[in-house]
């Protein structure tokens, strides 16, 4: 029987011999190969995306190169004084509408705000946020530089602020942080028999713009601007048509018979929106018979009160300016 099986298996290899020799010489080379590979295969190396100079909110627009390596430095000399505590120098570093509106001249007042973003040795990564023109906006990241403080088993923590940079026309490039993006006069002027509007100025954030209007009460009468009892009372309009409130820092617009007040009104518009600002709109001024305020008031008082007003009326106050 084994004699058999074995006559078997010595035939098959005679008839299907060459066969098998391609096939086993085929599944060596394949194996050999392989083995070269494993053994050769090259480390991976790691990959990244991180485009510093690139715009997140346009992947198209990109800081040129004659640019960007000037920011660097700079970043990079502004973080260093910070972190030295030379807060003359790197206040220096600051455009001086930056130094005058952003920080009213005060070393001071800057020092206390770079403890707000880096109250410990701080390192620092930076990203091309967006940019208007010859305008640059970067937003700066700040994380616990750990050689330095010796934090160890925290919860890992950040700090951020945009860095504007504008190129100048001989080439210089102005820096300003905490947000601060320029400053411009208006002193548009719009006034009546009743009430005096001047818009002086405008300070511009990266996320707000900032006006201070002085309003001036000729009258005998009390004179309400804004108080949140009517529709538009303080409305900054676009371009656009569309419009921003202002925000709930500034408070109700009240002025006493001959009273004078100075207001700083805020609205939320971002810079590198194009939808720029075209006008300064109080829609709801009253001019009070009567007027009891709105704490601890009925509506029904109040209603009543707006419908004896001497006077209503509007004004819309042009705020364009060169940029």
């Amino acid at each position: 029987m084994f004699t058999d099986i074995r006559l078997k298996i010595a035939r098959f290899f005679r008839k299907n011999g060459k066969i098998i020799f391609i096939i086993f010489s085929v599944w060596m080379i394949v194996f050999f190969i392989n083995l070269f590979l494993k053994t050769h295969q090259p480390k991976p190396e790691l990959q990244t995306t991180y485009e510093p100079h690139t715009a997140v909110m346009d992947t198209k627009s990109s800081v040129p190169k004659l640019v960007s390596e000037p920011i660097e430095e700079m970043i990079e000399t502004y973080v260093g004084y910070c972190n030295d505590g030379n807060w003359q120098a790197a206040f220096s570093m600051l455009s001086p509408t930056c130094q005058e509106y952003g920080f009213s001249n005060d070393v001071t007042e800057f020092m206390e705000y770079v403890y707000t973003k880096m109250p410990t040795k701080k390192k620092y990564a930076i990203q091309n946020y967006s940019n208007e023109g010859k305008t640059y906006i970067y937003q700066i990241k700040y994380t616990d530089d750990l050689l330095a403080t010796g934090l160890t088993n925290t919860t890992y923590q950040f700090t951020e602020e945009k860095m504007i940079f504008k190129r100048q026309k001989d080439g210089t490039i102005e820096m300003t942080v905490g947000n601060f993006v320029d400053y411009a006069d208006i002193k548009n002027i719009s006034e009546n028999e009743y009430l005096k509007v001047d818009v002086k100025s405008v300070i511009k954030y990266y996320s707000l713009e900032a006006y201070v209007v002085k309003f001036t009460n000729r009258t005998e009468h009390t004179i309400v601007i804004s108080d949140g009892q009517e529709k538009a009372e303080v409305l900054l309009k676009l371009d656009s048509e569309d419009t921003r409130t202002k925000t709930d820092s500034v408070g109700d617009i009240i002025l006493e018979p001959k009273e004078s007040k100075t207001f700083n009104l805020k609205f939320q518009k971002f810079y590198d929106n194009d939808d720029e600002a075209k006008s300064l709109d109080f829609g709801s001024i009253r001019v009070m018979e009567n007027y009891s305020g709105t704490k601890g008031v009925s509506s029904e008082i109040i209603q009543q009160e707006i419908q004896n007003a001497i006077a209503k009326f509007s004004v819309s106050i042009p705020i364009k300016y060169k940029n």
